[in-house]
């Protein structure tokens, strides 16, 4: 099945994403619909796409396949856009850059929201096209935070499954290589709570410094800057960075502080410096 088969034609396209020019052809869009879909790939394996993409509307993947087309023309949308603005710039009706930039804005926001609900709609049905039996459905099993509606309950992400998604090698890395080596082999249902929240905490300080805004989900790109430039935001990002550092630090120290006393210590590590164990006297 080749991506552009997924819509019957430009009127078909035109039911899942607004936006067009009256003089925007289907062989135009062609080229934007074959990236979006070949993107979907690593996210979405072939097997699960042909699924997908080859159910009827009586099916019972028939809502599944509604999604996935959202998907690819809303993304489609989004890559063609610069040049339906270039040709809109060629005539009587030109667009302002801040237009061009709004219109950018609501296709991206559009296909966030259409990719969020059909990674949704995936783990709600798993077996279609052996969903589960994925690469990224099986690590995420392994996993103390399995999606972005739990990664949502400890740092606000919108309910993301998409941006969940983008950030999973992060938080398969910062896991296993420093919140679970720190956890006694019963950390108890407090001391996990406090490790999943410091787990999303240095994930998304760790992705606002390697991911460009346009890769972050609304929730947190709003929480600095509107801007959707990279270059320009590392003062912004530094900020951000060190609050959520911050806290993460914070608790891990709790998490530190919570180790000692079931083990019977009164100091942790050792320190005698920390605020907590100072003494203030008036003379």
């Amino acid at each position: 099945m080749k991506p552009t088969d997924l819509f019957f034609g430009l009127s078909d396209f035109q039911c899942y994403a607004d936006g067009l020019t009256a003089e925007t052809t289907y062989e135009q869009l062609a080229p934007s619909i074959r990236k979006v879909v070949l993107g979907l790939f690593p996210l979405i394996p072939a097997d699960v796409y042909v699924a997908l993409a080859g159910a009827g509307d009586s099916d019972e993947l028939a809502d599944g396949k509604e999604l996935l087309k959202t998907a690819v023309a809303t993304g489609a949308l989004l890559e063609y856009q610069i040049f339906a603005s270039t040709k809109r710039n060629g005539t009587d009706a030109s667009l302002y850059k801040y237009q061009h930039e709004e219109i950018k804005d609501h296709h991206r926001e559009a296909h966030w929201t259409a990719m969020d609900r059909l990674l949704d709609w995936l783990d709600a049905h798993p077996a279609t096209g052996e969903w589960n039996g994925t690469d990224e459905y099986s690590q995420r099993q392994q996993l103390p935070v399995r999606s972005g509606t739990e990664f949502d309950h400890y740092y606000g992400i919108g309910g993301s499954a998409f941006f969940f998604h983008k950030v999973l090698f992060l938080v398969r890395q910062t896991w296993e290589r420093e919140i679970k080596p720190m956890l006694p082999a019963d950390p108890g249902e407090k001391m996990t709570e406090l490790a999943k929240e410091a787990l999303c905490y240095k994930v998304v300080a760790l992705a606002v410094m390697q991911f460009d805004v346009t890769e972050l989900p609304r929730a947190i790109r709003y929480d600095y800057n509107h801007e959707y430039t990279k270059g320009s935001q590392m003062q912004g990002r530094d900020r951000l960075y060190n609050q959520l550092l911050a806290h993460y630090n914070s608790l891990v120290a709790s998490i530190e502080r919570m180790k000692a006393l079931a083990s019977g210590k009164t100091v942790v590590d050792g320190s005698h410096n920390d605020e907590d164990h100072k003494y203030y006297g008036v003379l």
